[in-house]
């Protein structure tokens, strides 16, 4: 059997043992499994791969000839492993995680044929021929180039804020790029909260300021859905988030949570100010209801938590606060019905 056939022959060994006595199918069937096994190793989305100690490479599928941007595995087969990573010390450190623990993981830059850098997700296991020996290597790579972008980006965006409250808003603009916004409604979505709250956080606890954090959940949401569509179901999401934006100013952060939940973290705002808030926020949906041309009417239940800087939290306990709060009147509400 060729080598490039030797992955799937011991894997489609192993499908072997686990079907009925050989003696029971006939030999038409054995060769049709292992021929279709061997297709779908071929045209499998990842990497697959066999090398040597030395980096060569003995076997690989067509999915990392085209990752790494050769015509085919006879050409790859001619590039040695060592030749592909951009740094010599990652593949060292490795190949000695291999030789200790036999399976490993690992993340790392790679070249790509035409000169460019990508990167590459590496789940490796060292087969070994004798004791303490190692024979070659199988493994599975993935390509996370596109991941990695998107984190640096962020990464890098997440500096910026730090270096000068002058460029916030700008930093902040940069972030929207990052999707970070809800699809529906165009507030943020809930990484986009954590993100912006998280950092208003942080000054609140350096300047030692408190803040407050409010939460809220449409009541209604599923008997809009059930009787009027989902259609209708996220119109209500749009105009709950166009209140939020009547009610808070543009620098308050506002976010869809998920479902039917919103949060608010008012900046630099006092405790009668966050009531205030509340009470513009009732008003302003009343006055949606009232409007008789509406297909439906909103429903709300809220809670309101607040940061005291000489008992710091994070914005997830917040949240679990604030929940907690919400629910309270939630029920309230259910036991006058």
């Amino acid at each position: 059997m060729s080598k490039k056939k030797q992955i799937a022959k011991k894997t489609t060994g192993v499908l072997k043992e686990k079907i009925p006595p050989i003696q029971k199918l006939c030999q038409e069937e054995l060769m049709d499994r292992e021929k279709r096994y061997e297709e779908l190793l071929e045209h499998l989305p990842v990497g697959v791969y066999r090398t040597t100690p030395d980096g060569k490479i003995i076997e690989a599928n067509q999915a990392l000839v085209d990752m790494l941007g050769y015509q085919s595995e006879e050409e790859l087969r001619h590039i040695n492993v060592k030749r592909l990573y951009i740094k010599k010390r990652e593949r060292i450190k490795h190949l000695e995680k291999l030789e200790s623990q036999n399976t490993h993981i690992a993340e790392f830059e790679l070249k790509h044929k035409d000169g460019r850098t990508i990167w590459g997700r590496d789940y490796s296991h060292a087969v070994m021929k004798s004791a303490g020996v190692i024979d070659y290597y199988d493994g599975i790579l993935l390509d996370i180039t596109s991941k990695k972008i998107a984190e640096e980006k962020l990464n890098q965006v997440l500096k910026e804020l730090e270096h000068s409250n002058e460029e916030r808003q700008k930093m902040i603009a940069k972030l929207q790029d990052l999707s970070i916004r809800d699809d529906l409604t165009g507030i943020y979505n809930r990484r986009g909260f954590f993100t912006i709250a998280g950092e208003y956080l942080q000054l609140a606890d350096r300047k030692k300021t408190q803040m407050y954090l409010l939460f809220m959940d449409l009541d209604n949401l599923k008997r809009i859905n059930d009787t009027l569509g989902h259609h209708k179901g996220d119109e209500a999401l749009e105009n709950v988030a166009e209140i939020l934006r009547k009610t808070f100013r543009k620098s308050d952060v506002k976010g869809r949570m998920g479902g039917d939940e919103f949060a608010i973290f008012p900046i630099d705002s006092t405790h009668a100010g966050a009531e205030l808030a509340e009470s513009r926020l009732r008003r302003n949906i009343e006055a949606f209801n009232a409007d008789k041309g509406n297909p439906f009417v909103l429903s709300v239940s809220m809670g309101i938590a607040s940061y005291d800087p000489e008992h710091p939290c994070s914005i997830d306990e917040l949240l679990v606060r604030a929940d907690k709060l919400m629910y309270e009147e939630k029920r309230l509400k259910q036991n006058k019905q």
